[in-house]
C-alpha cells in the first residue's frame, strides 16, 4: 500500500472529505454530512473606511515582469463587469491609489520633453550649419537611429518606460554628432578643393570613416559596462545603458552609410548671394559677434595658462568646491517624486483597542477631507503600513490627491501642512509620509 500525502487544503470541498469516524454498518461519516464549510475569518481584526464611510479595502500588488499599466487595466475593466453583475443598489467601488495615472503622466512628460530636445537640436544645428540642406542630414538621423533603438528593445525584451525614456532623450543630443562631423568633413571638400558633393563625400569619408568608428566605440565604452552591473544598479540601469549604447551604434552606421549619401544628394556648393535676405543677414551678424568672442576667449585662454600659478590654483579651487558640495548636498538612493499620494501610519498606545485607532483615523479623515486638494481619504484601522502587519494598535491611511494641474502646492509641502493641521490628536502617533519611487526601496 502507497501513503500519499494531498498537502495543504485549498477549497471547502476537500475540508467536506475530512473523515469523522466509522460506522457500524461500514460506512464512514465525513465533515460535510454534519456541517456547513465556508472559508471565512477568524476575527474581524480591521477596520476600512473611505470618505467617513464604511468600505472594503484591497490592496493589489504587481508581480515582477508584469506590466504595471496593463495590470491596472485589467482591474480596472474587471471592477466594471463586477460592480454590473454583483454590485447591490447605492454601493459604488472607487480606486484610492492608481499607479497609473502617476505613469502615464510621467511618460507624457517625457515623450514632450523628447520632442523639445528634437526641435532644440535642430534650432542649434541650424544656427551653426547656417544651411537649411545640411541640417536636415543631422535632422534625419535622429529618427533613424531611434526607430533602429526601438527594434532591439524589442529584442532584447525592452519595453517603454521611465529608464529607456531617459535615455533616448539623451541620445537624441549624442546622435547628430556623427553626422555634424560628416556634414562639416563634406563642406570643406566642397568650398576648400572644390569639389562635387559626391565626390567630397567621398574623399570625406575616406579621412574620417576610422574616426567615426572611433568616435562610436569610446562612446558606447562608457554605457555598454553599466549593463553588466549586478546588484540593484543593474536592475535599475541595465535598460537605460544598453538602450542609449544601441542608440550611439546605430547614429555611428547611420554616419557611415546614410549621412554620406545624403550629403552627395542633398549638398550645394555655398554661393554668395548678391542680395542677402533677412536670415542671411542674421547670420552674418551672428558670425561676426561669435568670432569676436571667439578671438577673445583664446587670447583669454592663451593669458590664462601662461600663467601657471592661476592654472594649478583654479584647479585646486575647483577640486575643494566638489568635495565640500559632495558634502553639503544630501544623499539619497532613489529621489521622492509627487505621485499624487500620501501614505499616513498611525501608532496608538501598545494594548490599545482597535476602536481607539480607528478613532484616531476618523478624526484624521474629518481634519482633512474638507481640504479641496484632497480626492479621497483610505483608512484602515488594525493594519501598520510600515511594517506590513496586523494589531489593534495600528491604522494606515492613503490620501489621494488631486492631479497636478489641479492644486498649486506639492504632495511635499501638503504634508507639512497636513502634520500641522492634525496636531492636536494626542491619542497616537501619526506619520505621514510620501510613497517610494519604487516600492521596497
Amino acid at each position: 500500500y502507497t501513503l500519499q500525502y494531498t498537502g495543504k487544503f485549498s477549497t471547502p470541498e476537500e475540508y467536506g472529505e475530512i473523515v469523522l469516524k466509522a460506522l457500524s454498518d461500514g460506512s464512514v461519516l465525513r465533515l460535510k454530512d454534519v456541517a456547513e464549510i465556508e472559508f471565512d475569518s477568524e476575527d474581524y481584526n480591521m477596520v476600512s473606511m473611505t470618505d467617513g464611510k464604511p468600505s472594503a479595502s484591497i490592496m493589489i500588488k504587481q508581480r515582477p515582469g508584469s506590466n504595471a499599466r496593463e495590470v491596472i487595466q485589467n482591474i480596472k475593466t474587471r471592477m466594471e463587469e463586477i460592480k454590473e453583475s454583483s454590485f447591490i443598489p447605492g454601493m459604488e467601488y472607487n480606486i484610492s491609489y492608481d499607479v497609473s495615472r502617476f505613469l502615464d503622466a510621467s511618460i507624457s512628460s517625457v515623450l514632450r520633453t523628447l520632442l523639445e530636445a528634437f526641435i532644440l537640436v535642430f534650432i542649434v544645428v541650424y544656427i551653426f550649419l547656417q544651411d537649411l540642406r545640411s541640417t536636415l542630414i543631422p535632422a534625419i538621423a535622429v529618427p533613424v537611429s531611434l526607430i533602429g533603438t526601438f527594434f532591439f528593445m524589442q529584442m532584447l525584451g525592452f519595453s517603454i518606460n521611465m529608464l529607456t525614456l531617459f535615455a533616448l532623450v539623451l541620445a537624441i543630443g549624442i546622435v547628430v554628432d556623427n553626422a555634424i562631423v560628416v556634414v562639416e568633413a563634406v563642406h570643406v571638400k566642397m568650398n576648400e578643393e572644390h569639389m562635387s558633393p559626391y565626390k567630397a563625400s567621398v574623399a570625406a569619408m575616406k579621412e574620417i570613416g576610422g574616426a567615426i568608428v572611433a568616435i562610436t566605440l569610446v562612446m558606447s565604452a562608457v554605457f555598454v559596462p553599466v549593463g553588466f552591473m549586478s546588484g540593484t544598479i543593474g536592475i535599475f540601469y541595465q535598460q537605460f545603458s544598453l538602450t542609449l549604447a544601441v542608440a550611439i551604434v546605430l547614429s555611428g552606421v547611420n554616419a557611415l552609410t546614410l549621412s554620406p549619401a545624403l550629403c552627395a544628394m542633398l549638398l550645394k556648393p555655398h554661393v554668395k548671394k548678391e542680395n542677402p535676405g533677412l536670415v542671411d543677414r542674421f547670420f552674418k551678424a551672428y558670425n561676426k559677434a561669435y568670432f569676436s568672442f571667439e578671438e577673445k576667449y583664446r587670447l583669454g585662454l592663451h593669458r590664462f595658462f601662461g600663467r601657471k600659478f592661476w592654472t594649478y590654483a583654479t584647479l585646486i579651487l575647483f577640486l575643494l568646491a566638489t568635495v565640500g558640495i559632495n558634502q553639503i548636498l544630501p544623499t539619497g538612493f532613489i529621489p521622492n517624486e509627487d505621485q499624487s499620494m500620501i501614505y499616513v501610519n498611525v501608532n496608538t498606545p501598545p494594548g490599545a483597542t482597535l476602536e481607539r485607532s480607528e478613532a484616531v483615523l476618523n478624526k484624521i479623515q474629518a481634519d482633512l477631507l474638507p481640504l479641496d486638494e484632497i480626492e479621497s481619504i483610505s483608512t484602515l484601522a488594525g493594519y501598520s503600513l510600515m511594517t506590513e502587519t496586523e494589531g489593534a494598535s495600528f491604522g494606515m491611511g492613503m490620501i489621494n490627491l488631486k492631479p497636478w494641474d489641479e492644486r498649486e502646492q506639492t504632495a511635499a509641502e501638503l504634508m507639512e501642512v497636513y502634520a500641522r493641521r492634525v496636531s492636536h490628536i494626542k491619542d497616537g502617533e501619526i506619520q505621514f509620509f510620501l510613497p517610494p519611487s519604487v516600492p521596497g526601496f
